[in-house]
Order: structure tokens, then sequence, then C-alpha cells
């Protein structure tokens, strides 16, 4: 129903040229060109203009943008609406989440939805929050290092980011963030350690490169060192096998369970100098608007109420 020139508009912005902007919405630079073209004629303005290799978008384009993020909000309340109108056939829900919050987080509170029918996708190597801007997932759950610092910090508030928003946030779990290491390791007998003591061991690049390495990486240069990567996963049991064969340690969050069997020793990390316990945020986001739609409504409660129940049984 929004004017599809609209999104060719917003896409130039984001890339800050005809043909990146084409590639990105996979079509062709004189199609992107041509929606440029008969916008400027409806609105009787110009939106674009030239800056070296580049376009850059005029003052009369940044209005016309701002007042389509609030239309794609209202359309998004409008399908809510109508969501509500529908009695008969099964709701559908789509979830895009990080695999360690698939686990802890969407698997139990999704079962407690059965009169929903649920489609759950890692979408490891896929721009999720693309996919939330296309309507091609419903929520996004990922973790803070994901958006830049600028983003809303608390619950219920609006994030906006370069990758179409903006969203509206959902805060779900603060969860710890612990170091394992192998059966023998001089440190295995030990219940905590500092992170700055671990700069010259050999790690292991544990889960998503956009979240959980990046926090990763943040972490270890706010302990004031690089890190050893030798090895990484995305699979939570294959960096535990990892670790267990002695080729590195790595972080892992609280949630993710150790087979006994294994012999792989979890310790909890901290600074040396304080009681701060390096974590992680769990965040849901949706489009702006759609958290009217009922079915998205009771996902989010239900995503919600795993978080505090992990919270409030002490698992993190």
């Amino acid at each position: 129903m929004i004017d599809p020139r609209l999104k060719s508009l917003a896409a130039v912005r984001d890339t800050g040229t005809v043909t990146a902007a084409a590639a990105l919405l996979h079509v062709t630079p004189s199609t992107i060109s041509q929606h440029l073209r008969g916008l400027a004629r409806v609105v009787g303005a110009d939106l674009v203009e030239p800056v070296g290799r580049n376009v850059r978008l005029t003052p009369a384009a940044e209005v016309v943008l701002a007042h389509a993020t609030a239309l794609n909000a209202e359309w998004e309340a409008t399908l809510a609406d109508l969501a509500a109108l529908r009695s008969a056939g099964r709701a559908r829900l789509r979830i895009s989440a990080v695999a360690s919050a698939i686990v802890a987080l969407v698997c139990p509170a999704v079962a407690r939805l059965p009169e929903i029918a649920v489609e759950i996708g890692e979408d490891a190597v896929r721009d999720r929050f693309r996919m939330l801007a296309e309507s091609e997932t419903d929520i996004v759950v990922t973790l803070e290092a994901t958006l830049p610092d600028s983003a809303a910090d608390s619950a219920g508030t609006t994030a906006t980011t370069d990758d179409g928003g903006p969203w509206e946030v959902r805060e779900l779990l603060t969860e710890p963030l612990d170091v394992i290491v192998e059966p023998g390791h001089p440190l295995a007998g030990n219940e905590r350690v500092g992170l700055s003591a671990l700069a010259a061991e050999t790690w292991i690049g544990a889960g998503d490169l956009r979240d959980q390495k990046a926090l990763f990486l943040r972490l270890c240069a706010q302990a004031g060192f690089t890190p050893h990567l030798r090895h990484d996963a995305l699979d939570w049991g294959a960096i535990i096998a990892l670790v267990e064969y002695g080729h590195g340690i790595a972080l892992l969050p609280r949630t993710i369970r150790i087979a006994p069997e294994s012999g792989v020793h979890r310790l909890e990390l901290g600074w040396p100098d304080s009681h701060t316990v390096p974590h992680r945020r769990l965040r849901a986001y949706i489009r702006a608007g759609s958290a009217s739609h009922p079915t998205i409504a009771a996902g989010l409660e239900a995503l919600t109420a795993q978080g505090r129940r992990l919270a409030d049984t002490g698992t993190v």
C-alpha cells in the first residue's frame, strides 16, 4: 500500500549511490532512477543531488522520508486492526533469532502459544533487520551489539538503525557471560577469573560474527587486549567440543548448558578490580506500529515472560 518509490529513495539514502541502491533492492539502476524522477514529479521538488561520485538527499527528500516512516507505522497499525477482526484460521508468527536465544528464549516461549503457527529461523547469513523491514519476519531477537551505541536502551522505546528502522524494542534478558576451559587447564580448579588475565590464551571465536563475536571483541578491548583467535564456530555444541579437546577457550552465555561428561569447566567471568560481570542483553525488535498486532503482541509477551522466568529461577 505504501508507494514503492519511497523504498527506492530510502535505499539511496542508506547506500549513497543509485547503483548500490539498485543492488540492495535487487532491481536495475534505471528502475531506481525512474522511481526517483517519478517521485520528484509527485512532490514537486528535487530529491537527490550529486556529490562527487555519490548522491545525497535534498532537504525535500528528508521531509518525504520522515513522513514515509510515519506512513509505514500507520500501515502496520492498520494490519494489526485487521488481524484483530479475523477470527477464522490460525495466526502465523515469524521469529528470526540468534541460536542461543532460540534455545533459551524462543522455543520455551512459543511452546505456550499453541494457537499460533510459529516459524523460527536463525538466519545466520542474512540481514535480520532487512528481513524485518521487508516484512519477511515479525520479531527479531538478537544482541545489543547488533546496533550502534545510539540505539535505545530501555524497554518499549524506539531505536533507529541503518537497516530500515525505526524499530520498537523490548528488553528480554540480561545474561552473564562465562568462560569455558578444557579439562586439565590451569584455571579449571577456579570458580572466577578476570577477563584481562586471559589475554595470552588462545580463543575460539564463538557465535554470530555480527553480534556474539562483536560483543566478545568489544569486551576484550575494554579489558585492554586483542584476543588471539585460532578457531571459530557458530554452533554452541561445536564450540564446547573445540574447548573440550584443547583447541582454546571461549565465552559462553550462562543459559547454554554443558554436558557434565565433557569435563569442560565453566568459570564466572569478571573484572579483577570490581564485582562487575560481563554480560549480554537479549532484545526483541519489531517494526514500529506493529506492537498492537495481536499475534506479535502475544509473541512479545511470551518472550518477555520467558526472560522473567529465567531471571526468577536463578538460571542467569
